[in-house]
């Protein structure tokens, strides 16, 4: 990077740079500036396990670290990876939902449910209740 370059300079150049090689990173919503000199990158997933954070690692280097949480049943997951690319400090995330112990997500009975007449019931796969 250039020494002459602010920090947010440095971030905004850094993400023309990932993006123009990987756009496949573009789904990602990046900011510049949100933390000082610190690229960051966010994504709410309805579908998938984060997968798009892990070819972040692959581009930039570093570990994916993921968590998850159940709260009644509903669970969700975040996958992280805090590095550096083009010596600009990065920290991308993606959440994305949990099946129930039924296998479904939320997002999954959402559909399911959607535009079925009033006292019809759906068709849940595997017999779930």
């Amino acid at each position: 990077m250039d020494s002459n370059l602010t920090p947010e300079q440095a971030a905004a150049a850094a993400l023309a740079h990932l993006l123009a090689e990987h756009p496949q990173l573009g789904s990602i919503t990046w900011s510049v500036g949100e933390r000082p000199g610190v690229l960051t990158g966010r994504l709410v997933a309805e579908t998938g396990h984060g997968e798009i954070i892990d070819d972040c690692a692959e581009v930039m280097g570093g570990t994916v670290a993921r968590t998850s949480h159940y709260r009644d049943d509903d669970g969700h997951g975040v996958a992280q990876l805090v590095t550096s690319y083009r010596d600009v400090p990065v920290h991308v995330w993606a959440t994305y939902l949990l099946p129930d112990s039924t296998g479904l997500t939320s997002t999954d009975l959402r559909q399911l449910l959607a535009g079925r007449p009033l006292g019809t019931l759906p068709m849940l796969p595997g017999g779930a209740l």
